[in-house]
């Protein structure tokens, strides 16, 4: 059977298909064996990726929201454009699992993959990366780090000089009664190896916030918020980071504004490509967040002070920045909507939901995990290869003798 590929240079046909969208390029796995080998080879696979990331930075991006439903008792996950026709227009993707909890906790995701744990105080039930575009899924083993009673925190990312996927787990030993032992132990996941392995680099001994933390993967390495259990008398709150490709764990100071602040107040995002933190006044009455940015990572000057959103007897929780400046957040009547800071009206979006459910964050197509995490191995030995090595790789994939 005579393909494209018979006619078009191979160049050609790679540039072409890294700009074809996920949906269609499983389908073309079917026409020939040289193009499921192309399609499913890494080095394609993060081409497409770079691919869809600098289209997304031209046209309307996507949104993932999920949030959880009362009335049918299940999680929804559905794609919005960041436009005018958000939460009139979306897709629903089915979702496969099932929570013993009510609701997964979004760890966090990168590069269309997202990380799904279902805990209740400490104690690991099921850890899965997920990639809805294409509905494949992996399931990580136990831990090999005692759970219950002890506390952990996860985060995940991305080593980008290898394409490798990791979760970090950050574990710590319970004294007594809300009191845990620093510094905490730390085991990291590796999707090339699929198994869970101890690391020796030094844990710096704060404390992330019990029950109700938040990570954010930003430059190469997951941030938390947590503070120092040695301060009497006061609070002293900043971020821990840890980098995926080196494994070392940093810090990083908060204005003062900030590091005042208890850490169950505060919680990290990402504000076009930058960190940010919400600050939140939680006292009935006087709701408000307070958003900061810091403008160049890693400089703790450049933190600044963006935007204050009061929503006495409304606010529940800040979820995501839209591209026109509005703010995504929940409130305490469970509905998600949309605060303009210069108007500072509010718009409800008709969606509906478990208030602490709502999960809002950029989604991109991808491909990874389209054969399972084998080929993530497969993957290390081609992140070593020159740029002309891995064309000619390319090439050779998509002149593999047709089925």
């Amino acid at each position: 059977m005579r393909t494209m590929s018979d006619f078009v240079p191979p160049d050609l046909l790679i540039e072409i298909l890294t700009k074809v969208p996920v949906k269609s390029l499983l389908r073309f796995t079917c026409v020939c064996k040289s193009w499921y080998s192309l399609i499913t080879n890494p080095i394609f696979i993060t081409a497409h990726l770079n691919q869809t990331i600098a289209n997304n930075k031209k046209n309307s991006r996507s949104l993932l929201l999920r949030h959880y439903s009362k009335n049918d008792k299940k999680e929804h996950y559905t794609l919005h454009h960041d436009d005018e026709t958000f939460g009139d227009k979306f897709l629903e993707l089915e979702f496969p699992f099932k929570s013993q909890l009510g609701f997964f906790r979004i760890v966090g995701s990168c590069n269309g993959l997202l990380c799904l744990c279902d805990d209740l105080f400490g104690d690991t039930h099921t850890i899965i990366l997920w990639n809805p575009s294409i509905r494949k899924s992996v399931n990580l083993p136990m831990p090999s780090k005692p759970q219950w009673p002890n506390m952990f925190v996860l985060g995940f990312g991305v080593n980008p000089a290898t394409n490798d996927y990791k979760v970090v787990r950050i574990v710590y030993y319970k004294e007594y009664l809300y009191r845990y032992k620093v510094p905490p132990e730390v085991e990291i996941y590796t999707l090339s190896t699929g198994s869970w392995r101890s690391v020796s680099s030094a844990a710096p001994s704060y404390c992330m916030v019990e029950f109700m933390w938040s990570q954010v993967f930003v430059n190469g390495a997951v941030h938390w918020i947590a503070y120092d259990l040695r301060v009497v008398g006061g609070f002293h709150s900043l971020i821990v980071s840890f980098d995926m490709g080196n494994e070392v764990f940093g810090e990083m100071m908060l204005p003062d504004a900030l590091a005042g602040q208890h850490a169950i107040n505060l919680s990290i995002t990402v504000l076009e490509e930058s960190l940010a933190v919400f600050k939140y006044d939680k006292q009935i009455g006087t709701e408000s967040c307070c958003i900061w940015v810091m403008k160049e990572y890693g400089v703790a000057e450049s933190w600044t002070r963006m935007v204050t959103i009061d929503l006495p007897g409304a606010l529940g929780s800040t979820v995501e920045f839209r591209k026109n400046g509005e703010v995504l957040l929940s409130t305490r009547d469970n509905m998600l909507a949309s605060y303009d800071p210069k108007t500072q009206q509010i718009k409800d979006l008709g969606i509906h939901g478990n208030s602490r459910s709502f999960y809002v964050d950029t989604y991109i197509e991808s491909l990874f995990l389209l054969k399972g995490q084998n080929r993530f191995l497969e993957g290390q030995l081609y992140s070593h290869l020159t740029s002309e090595e891995k064309r000619m790789e390319l090439i050779s994939s998509s002149k593999e003798e047709c089925c």
